[in-house]
């Protein structure tokens, strides 16, 4: 059992949709900094668990969370006759599972790639009860300088269309490591960093 691949989209330094097909047992990031690799484990670990930066996402849903051309290119957008949909990040892990009991309960076609696969789909998005509200505020567009993110929440769903999902029903769980910074850390994870380091 292990995760397959990961598509991200619009998530801090991803502009658009990045899709990266993961190996079985080992998986080697490399790249310049500021590349987005460990952006990738922060989706990862925000699809699986819904933390970030040691945090519920529920107190850390934040426009940095989003890659700024795309908010930049929406709040452009207000100014203009033709108006950009409000921006999303979407995280799709896609599971390799033996366990047809386990399988079953995420396997089908409700992701953006629209085939059969089993996985589990995490959204960041507008919330359309608030459209009332929010249409409101655009009648003055040029006052608008942020995304609306309180009109803004965050789910899961399974490719199976199964939206009652939760991190504990996700077969796979994340446990991030930061040998250079303890500042988040618990004891038995700042020493299995000095583990790691030496």
């Amino acid at each position: 059992m292990h995760i397959s691949k990961v598509i991200i989209e619009n998530f801090k330094c991803f502009e658009g949709t990045f899709s990266l097909v993961l190996n079985e047992n080992l998986n080697i990031l490399v790249g310049d900094n500021e590349a987005g690799k460990t952006s990738i484990l922060e989706a990862i670990h925000l699809a699986l668990s819904g933390w970030i930066s040691g945090r519920y996402l529920r107190t850390e849903l934040t426009q940095s969370l989003f890659n700024d051309k795309v908010v930049k290119n929406y709040l452009d957008s207000l100014r203009i006759v033709k108006k950009l949909p409000l921006p999303r990040i979407l995280i799709e892990l896609y599971f390799d599972i033996d366990d047809d009991s386990i399988k079953a309960m995420f396997e089908g076609n409700g992701n953006s790639l629209k085939r059969k696969a089993c996985g589990v789909q995490f959204k960041i998005a507008y919330n359309e009860k608030y459209r009332g509200e929010y249409d409101i505020m655009l009648e003055n567009p040029g006052e608008i300088g942020s995304l609306p993110i309180e009109y803004y929440d965050f789910s899961w769903s399974s490719f199976a269309r199964d939206d009652r999902i939760t991190p504990k029903t996700i077969p796979f769980k994340s446990a991030p490591i930061d040998s250079a910074n303890n500042r988040n850390q618990n004891g038995s994870d700042i020493y299995i960093s000095r583990l790691i380091r030496d």
